[in-house]
Parts: structure tokens; C-alpha cells; sequence
């Protein structure tokens, strides 16, 4: 991987939340493959293709929180070539208004269109915990 592959790919996940609260569903075409999958391990969800995906966010707010934020991001190469990325996020639970964060573990390839991901799977680490004593 070059720097510019390594730059447009954090440009990629950060693209993500844009799309995530947008109410234009075309930059999700910006994001994801046409065959990707998005697998939520909090819900046991499975998303297959883009516009399933793209289907699931026009549900709008709730039952998605009102704004989702990417950090962290961690980009490598295995052996076998596979791009992946490693990711945490901050969002606001949208049942309980409390912090929900997690980790994202993706695997990105190259197109002629640029990078996009080919799979996401989504990791809960807190739901909405009060953090007050």
C-alpha cells in the first residue's frame, strides 16, 4: 500500500459517518462495495449488498443514534493481501440518550471507483452506561 491508499482509506471511514447521517443515501455507493456485507454483532444483524444496507440506514433516527463518529482508525496488510481496518466509535444510544461505543473490524478493497468496504462487522463494547457515581 501506498500513502495515497493509506490517506484514502481513512478518508473512506470517515466518509462512512458522514453517510451514516445523512439523509442522501448515494454517498453510501461512496462506501460500500456492491457485494458488501455489514454483520452487527449487537443485534446479530446481517446485511448483504449495498442496497440492504442503504435500506436499513433509510430507517432514519431512531432506530440509528443522531450522529456517529469514527476513531482510531488502523490500517494493515496480511500476508494473503487483505486490506483491513480497525476502528472504534462513539454514538449516542438513541433509546436511552446515554454513550454507546464499539469497534469496527473491516476489510476494504480497491476499486475502479476507489477504496470501499467490502465488510464490516460492527462490535458493542457499552450500550449506554450512566457513567454518574
Amino acid at each position: 500500500m501506498t500513502g495515497e491508499d493509506l490517506a484514502a482509506i481513512h478518508q473512506l471511514i470517515a466518509l462512512y459517518g458522514h453517510a451514516a447521517d445523512s439523509d442522501d443515501d448515494d454517498i453510501f455507493d461512496e462506501v460500500f462495495s456492491e457485494d458488501a456485507v455489514f454483520k452487527s454483532r449487537a443485534s446479530d444483524r446481517l446485511l448483504e449488498g449495498r442496497q440492504a444496507i442503504k435500506a436499513w440506514f433509510a430507517l432514519g433516527k431512531p432506530p440509528h443514534p443522531p450522529a456517529h463518529q469514527t476513531t482510531n482508525v488502523y490500517v494493515y496488510e496480511t500476508a494473503d493481501g487483505t486490506v483491513r481496518v480497525k476502528s472504534k466509535f462513539l454514538a449516542i444510544n438513541p433509546d436511552t440518550g446515554l454513550p454507546r461505543t464499539g469497534d469496527y473490524n473491516d476489510i476494504v478493497v480497491k476499486t475502479a471507483s476507489g477504496w470501499r468496504i467490502r465488510e464490516r462487522v460492527s462490535f458493542d463494547r457499552f450500550g449506554g452506561y450512566s457513567f454518574q457515581s
